[in-house]
């Protein structure tokens, strides 16, 4: 082979090695430039990661002062809680002692209320009493001493069924002389089934039954009207009207208002009769 022929084929052997390592060189830049494309997509990709974990760390910070805030809030609200709880227990407490006092005024205007009805009543007793006396002084007219008695009876006792007795001053006998709701045959038939009033009327008892029932003849009171020790008639009441239930204590004391002054006037009235008729003889 010659020396040209030998350069020749030494000059291809380098080409070729040359263009090989070219070819491969060209083959690393291609490496490397989609290396660098995948570096590059994977610098982008963490900048995104940072940017969402920077959003994190941002959101987490704005979570972390939201729940400082809430807790904040809500200690503020349990210590709330807690003041309107007490303010509770305390109205609570005043509004059981106001209801204890208002029990207790309630249970002291009751009293005073009864206390008032008791005066009120008495009143109205003390006016009714006063009214019978008045009324037994206020005429010498027998016959309006006698109808005097039975509207007292009527009126303030409450029975219709009231007779007056008066002894005769010659026999002694007790005759009826006025009634009201009584005629002479039941106060007869009265005398023989309770022979106990002509005693009673005689012994000058006064009697009062507080459980008299409702019958006919049943004997309420029987109020003997004296003159010092003289027995010069009496007042007998038979039933009750049927809407008293009872006697009260003040009709006590209206039987024995009648026998003191009842008898009283009565005999005023009687002397006054004999006096007036002296006279006109």
């Amino acid at each position: 082979m010659s020396a040209e022929e030998k350069g020749r084929s030494y000059i291809d052997v380098v080409r070729d090695e040359l263009r090989q390592y070219t070819h491969s060189l060209l083959r690393e830049n291609e490496k490397l430039r989609a290396m660098s494309t995948a570096l590059e997509s994977d610098k982008r990709r963490l900048e995104l990661e940072i940017i969402e974990a920077r959003d994190v760390l941002e959101q987490r910070e704005e979570l972390r002062s939201a729940v400082a805030s809430f807790n904040s809030a809500r200690s503020e609200l349990l210590n709330e809680l807690a003041s309107a709880k007490r303010e509770r227990d305390g109205a609570t407490q005043e509004l059981d002692r106001l209801r204890a006092k208002f029990d207790d005024v309630a249970q002291e205007n009751e009293k005073y209320v009864t206390q008032y009805h008791q005066i009120e009543h008495h009143s109205s007793n003390l006016s009714n009493l006063y009214v019978a006396s008045y009324q037994l002084h206020s005429s010498v007219d027998r016959r309006t001493i006698l109808e005097t008695i039975q509207e007292i009876v009527v009126n303030l006792i409450g029975s219709e069924e009231v007779a007056i007795l008066e002894a005769d001053s010659e026999t002694g006998d007790f005759r009826m002389v006025a009634s009201f709701g009584v005629d002479a045959a039941r106060l007869n038939r009265a005398n023989s089934g309770h022979a106990q009033i002509v005693k009673r009327i005689a012994a000058g008892e006064l009697f009062i039954d507080d459980v008299a029932g409702y019958e006919e003849d049943a004997l309420t009171a029987l109020v003997p009207l004296k003159i010092e020790e003289r027995v010069i008639g009496a007042i007998v009441v038979f039933r009750l009207l049927e809407h008293k239930q009872g006697l009260q204590p003040v009709d006590h004391e209206l039987f024995e208002l009648l026998a003191v002054h009842a008898s009283t006037a009565l005999h005023c009235a009687n002397l006054h009769e004999a006096s007036a008729l002296a006279v006109v003889s």
